[in-house]
């Protein structure tokens, strides 16, 4: 028996896009529920408070199961749906879930944190006032040189080994850890954080997966995923 359909708490320009377009992948029955980011005031940008009304963390993506439970973190809801619903295997890549496990982790941690470094300096240059953005330059250009440039260079060097020549990380279909890379990449891309013509085969891959009908059907049914500051 099928099991019932899921329903997504999605917040624009999230992460919870790479769940979406799990989900538009899968072609599955579900639920969408679209939230805004607070557009103004001390907390813009940030989730809204109704997000707490599903999940006490109050943040995104959050994945309702057909049975009522309330699954959050992207790596959790991502591994739930492909081994709930990808029934053909589309989506499981080659089995090895060791590799599988350390590309999302990586993703997750040794990626996530350098990058939300730099995240946290460009948006702080941004809502500065102009007299302080100089100095907020000079210690990002600073703490990107001795830290998270060399770090995210190394990782995105360690995914470009590890893609090879295949199309995806999971080989000739996306697997779990496409879609979780997926988010780094474009919060690094689209802030101009990484500079992808010095990793040709993720730049094609990156491409490649913005041009599957899947990822555009998923921009078309969330509500924004404006990344850049």
């Amino acid at each position: 028996m099928a099991s019932p359909k899921p329903t997504l708490h999605h917040l624009s320009d999230s992460q919870s896009q790479r769940i979406l377009w799990l989900l538009e992948e899968l072609e599955i029955p579900y639920d969408l529920v679209l939230h805004k980011r607070v557009q103004s005031g001390p907390k813009k940008r940030r989730a809204p408070e109704e997000l707490k009304k599903t999940h006490f963390l109050g943040k995104s993506p959050q994945l309702v199961t057909g049975d009522g439970r309330v699954i959050v973190e992207s790596l959790v809801i991502a591994k739930y749906l492909i081994d709930t619903f990808d029934k053909d295997g589309r989506f499981k890549g080659d089995g090895d879930w060791i590799r599988d496990d350390e590309l999302c982790n990586i993703a997750a941690t040794s990626i996530a944190i350098p990058m939300v470094t730099e995240i946290l300096f460009i948006a702080m240059a941004a809502m500065s006032p102009f007299f302080v953005r100089p100095l907020v330059s000079m210690i990002h250009s600073g703490i990107h040189k001795g830290y998270t440039g060399d770090e995210l260079a190394l990782n995105f060097s360690y995914l470009e080994e590890q893609l090879g020549s295949a199309e995806y990380f999971g080989g000739s279909s996306p697997s779990r850890a496409d879609f979780i890379i997926s988010w780094p990449a474009d919060n690094c891309v689209q802030n101009n954080i990484i500079d992808f013509t010095k990793f040709p085969r993720l730049a094609k891959w990156h491409q490649r997966c913005q041009e599957r009908a899947a990822w555009k059907r998923a921009l078309e049914k969330g509500n924004g995923y404006r990344l850049g500051f």
